[in-house]
């Protein structure tokens, strides 16, 4: 009912749909192979599969967090440049791997996507659809699961800072049996300059320190052990009795609602 459109709220989450690619397991261990897939996935078909609820990403961070870096480009949509990079790492024909997924819907769907597209440069992924507890414990093992699609069960920020994407998923700490870095992905190098950009307190830094966050995961992208696909969005619709900016209702941070500041109009 077009009354209601402007009733209709669009906000971003701090969630990064993503897939993995195990640097354990032989050929992801070659950030060429990994380079292929984030170029071989056509990001826009898959939101197109979730009616348009999310945006194409194209770095860990979403676009609502600190430290994402707007003029970042990513890895184009190439799939022949895709078989070029197979080809350079040694595995021109291609090879099998397995990429697991949850078994709820939309996930099954999306990982049916992601499989036409890595076949179409010669990657065949057969794809295991298990209950989310099943896919979780096969990505904290280093020898578990080559692929994860990260849907249903991917990392939502707890606070809107860019350390809170870093060490569970990305980080050293998170590379052990039983974590939630299911690429098994661990750079000492990273890892320390994490800890710097962490040890920044001081308010007025704060933009050196999201600058040096957004360096760490820009070096992340180039050794790609994600292939990041979408950024959810949100979507409230608000009574006409209730005040407040419409970003009240679709406040990353407080889900569903930030109730601090919500009022009803008609209450005298």
């Amino acid at each position: 009912d077009p009354k209601f459109k402007d009733l209709i709220i669009q906000g971003g989450q701090l969630h990064t749909g993503y897939v993995t690619m195990n640097v354990k397991i032989k050929p992801f261990d070659n950030v060429k192979v990994r380079q292929a897939v984030n170029m071989a996935i056509n990001k826009d078909r898959i939101v197109r599969i979730i009616n348009g609820r999310a945006v194409p990403a194209n770095q860990p961070l979403p676009p609502s967090m600190p430290g994402y870096a707007k003029d970042y480009k990513g890895y184009p949509y190439d799939p022949e440049k895709a078989k070029a990079l197979l080809a350079e790492a040694g595995v021109a024909d291609g090879f099998e791997t397995e990429l697991f997924v949850a078994n709820t819907d939309p996930q099954p769907r999306i990982a049916q996507a992601i499989q036409q597209d890595l076949a179409a440069i010669g990657i065949k992924a057969s794809i295991k659809s298990l209950a989310q507890a099943n896919v979780i414990a096969a990505g904290g093992e280093p020898d578990g699961a080559p692929m994860v699609w990260s849907g249903g069960m991917g990392w939502i920020a707890d606070f809107p800072d860019p350390s809170n994407f870093y060490g569970p998923i990305l980080g050293c700490s998170g590379a052990v049996q039983g974590g939630w870095n299911w690429s098994w992905y661990c750079n000492a190098e990273l890892d320390k300059k994490a800890q710097e950009a962490d040890a920044i307190v001081d308010p007025a830094r704060r933009q050196e320190r999201e600058a040096m966050w957004r360096d760490i995961y820009l070096k992340i992208m180039d050794d790609a052990p994600w292939a990041p696909i979408f950024n959810e969005e949100r979507f409230s619709v608000r009574s006409e009795r209730l005040g407040g900016p419409d970003a009240i209702f679709v406040d990353p941070v407080h889900i569903p609602v930030n109730y601090d500041e919500v009022y009803a109009k008609d209450v005298q």
